[in-house]
């Protein structure tokens, strides 16, 4: 992260990430875009924090409105997979609108549980109801290459379960 100034995530929630990669980044300024409701308690965790002047929230529709432009990231975070595959395609390309030619586009999902992973804990239980929407990255590479994105690159990330991080450039 030490490589960009100026970062966008969305449907960042309360900040947290965002805080601590500026925490860690000094040269790095950035927004998260989310719902209201979300931006006003965000605002609240990052207040008093010595990087809470580099942290801003910008109330919208992700789906629908337009994305603060001239970004060098784009993050989203375990939140594409709260839609259909037609929005979370239309989220990628209003990302891709938003970044500067050269930016980077980070995807950050779970994958979906396999046999093969093992049994399940208890712990796994609030997860299963979104089973059915945890996608293979494969879909997501397909959407990025679609956009004209080059560089993809994906690792398959065990925590608790699965997860994907996917990067890729935009093209220019």
């Amino acid at each position: 992260f030490g490589r960009y100034s100026r970062m966008l995530d969305v449907g960042g929630n309360s900040g947290e990430f965002l805080l601590r990669l500026c925490r860690r980044h000094v040269q790095l300024r950035g927004t998260v875009f989310d719902l209201p409701v979300v931006c006003r308690v965000g605002r609240e965790h990052v207040a008093g924090q010595p990087e809470a002047g580099r942290i801003t929230f910008m109330e919208g529709d992700a789906l629908n409105g337009r994305l603060p432009s001239g970004v060098d990231l784009v993050s989203f975070k375990s939140m594409l997979h709260d839609w259909p595959d037609e929005q979370a395609r239309r989220l990628l390309v209003n990302a891709s609108e938003a970044l500067r030619p050269g930016g980077t586009l980070l995807v950050f999902e779970r994958a979906p549980l396999e046999p093969a992973d093992g049994p399940m804990s208890f712990s796994m239980i609030p997860f299963l109801l979104f089973f059915g929407a945890f996608r293979s990255s494969v879909l997501y590479e397909e959407q990025l290459r679609e956009l004209g994105f080059t560089a993809i690159e994906t690792r398959r990330i065990e925590l608790e379960m699965p997860f994907h991080l996917i990067t890729a450039r935009k093209s220019g």
